[in-house]
């Protein structure tokens, strides 16, 4: 409990240091869109958002403190599966410490998103499932199935991984924990509390399924495997992949190790996303503890147990560098912390947008500002815009719309007819004007490019901005063009 308190306090403080990241401003926008579904995620996650945007608008704080507190439960929870696995108080203090200084814990602690709340909840079923295979007690396929239904309002991909944990067990035993009733009971339960958003997706044509298509072709199978080499930290490596050797060496738990390397083997046939192992990694961190505890005792005391706390320390000192927002903005350009982690840089440069496209608007006549509209390539551009530009305008109360075609944002278009004249966000990768103004410009200019006060390299930095006019066509027929799902930094648009 020390330990998640002071990363739930770690990740508190840092919560304001830098700005929103590009998924949070889809998330909090998806809040203000509530409905059991979007293109890409259930709706657990915008909920959360939008609670947090009624008690305390535009806070970051409030914004992430569910991330933090997710963060803290899944270090708590790992401490216990590692009591469930027959470890004493110091190989839980070691699992929960082994925890709290991984990478994957404190960045997904860090931004609320949908992986965020996936960590815990996947936590939070295995512990339920070591608890099964310590009592037998099947009652608790019940309780899984309420984790799981509500884990998948949260995730989809969940479903996977447990899957995949249950073809374990079945493969590899303990198989008396499947006899009875309640493994079914479980799995009714958590598909009457998921089925809203499924019913969500079917209606919608599985926007979901196109989604994870599109991702699956930009992917890389070696970058996913030198990814598992830094998700935990890289000091870390050892200790984990003894944590999975330890399992695989003990017949009642063998199950949890094999589904780490069956959800492994998956994601590299079918290009999965890099963080998509990251929900079988909690078993192998409790079983690090266990193992590592397991090592100390077998000789040498204190100088094993020196040596287990000054690699988590130390692992945690670097973790906590590259995954948060610890040194201070103006230096990062001269650091190597955004080339490994990108995701530091996608929290930076979005104040900056928002004044470059206030600025274009402010240039515009009157007359031509109450027909304006911002039309932004992506969802990331387009909360930014919304959220920062009317504090740069002079025309405050009344800066254009932002729509966007992107993910959830084609759902919650087109713009009206009346808007003639659009300021169009180039697309960031490589940063050039949207394929769809081909069609629709009678005039296009270049009148902006986005750069960031810091020099930092981030995916918008040197975005160009368009002015578009003498509109060719209606939005009811531009749209379907406009509109596409799939990865931020992809320029090709998709049919709605």
């Amino acid at each position: 409990m020390v330990l998640a308190a002071a990363v739930f306090g770690v990740l508190t403080v840092c919560s304001e240091r830098y700005g929103f990241h590009r998924d949070e401003f889809y998330i909090r926008e998806s809040g203000r869109h509530l409905a059991w579904g979007y293109p890409d995620h259930p709706p657990l996650s915008p909920l959360l958002a939008r609670i947090a945007d009624e008690l305390a608008p535009d806070s970051l704080l409030a914004l992430r403190i569910p991330a933090a507190l997710a963060a803290a439960v899944t270090i708590v929870l790992i401490g216990l599966i590692a009591r469930e696995f027959g470890g004493d108080r110091r190989a839980q203090f070691f699992a929960a410490a082994i925890a709290a200084s991984s990478v994957l814990v404190l960045v997904s602690g860090h931004i609320l998103s949908t992986a965020t709340l996936d960590i815990a909840f996947a936590t939070a079923l295995v512990f339920l499932v070591a608890r099964l295979v310590r009592t037998g007690d099947r009652r608790l396929w019940a309780v899984a199935g309420i984790v799981l239904g509500l884990g998948l309002l949260n995730r989809v991909f969940l479903a996977v991984y447990a899957v995949i944990v249950v073809a374990a067990v079945v493969t590899m035993g303990p198989r008396d924990v499947l006899r009875g009733r309640w493994l079914p009971v479980g799995a009714g339960l958590a598909a009457v509390i998921a089925v809203p958003t499924i019913v969500w997706q079917a209606r919608n044509g599985w926007p979901q399924w196109q989604m994870a298509t599109e991702i699956s072709a930009d992917n890389s199978r070696w970058e996913l495997v030198a990814y598992q080499l830094v998700i935990v930290g890289p000091l870390l490596l050892p200790v984990w992949i003894a944590g999975l050797w330890w399992l695989l060496k003990r017949p009642g738990l063998r199950c949890l190790g094999v589904a780490f390397l069956a959800l492994l083997g998956l994601l590299l046939l079918t290009s999965g996303q890099q963080h998509y192992l990251v929900d079988a990694y909690p078993p192998l961190l409790a079983a690090a503890g266990v193992a590592a505890s397991q090592w100390v005792a077998a000789g040498g005391r204190r100088l094993r147990t020196l040596t287990v706390s000054l690699l988590v320390v130390v692992s945690a000192a670097i973790a906590a560098v590259f995954s948060l927002p610890i040194l201070p903005v103006s230096a990062l350009a001269d650091t190597p912390v955004i080339g490994v982690n990108g995701e530091i840089g996608e929290q930076i440069g979005w104040p900056e947008m928002g004044r470059t496209v206030a600025e274009v608007v402010d240039r515009l006549p009157a007359e031509v500002r109450t027909e304006t509209v911002v039309v932004a390539d992506n969802y990331g551009q387009a909360g930014a815009i919304a959220q920062f530009g009317p504090d740069f305008s002079v025309q405050h109360t009344r800066f254009p719309p932002v729509y966007s075609g992107h993910q959830a944002y084609g759902w919650w278009g087109p713009p009206p007819e009346r808007y003639t004249t659009v300021v169009v966000m180039g697309t960031d990768a490589p940063s050039m004007v949207p394929a769809w103004t081909e069609q629709a410009c009678g005039r296009l200019t270049e009148v902006a490019v986005v750069h960031n006060d810091y020099g930092i390299e981030s995916q918008e930095n040197g975005t160009r901005v368009f002015l578009c006019q003498d509109l060719r066509a209606s939005w009811a027929q531009l749209w379907p063009s406009i509109r596409r799902i799939g990865p931020a930094d992809n320029p090709e648009s998709l049919p709605g």
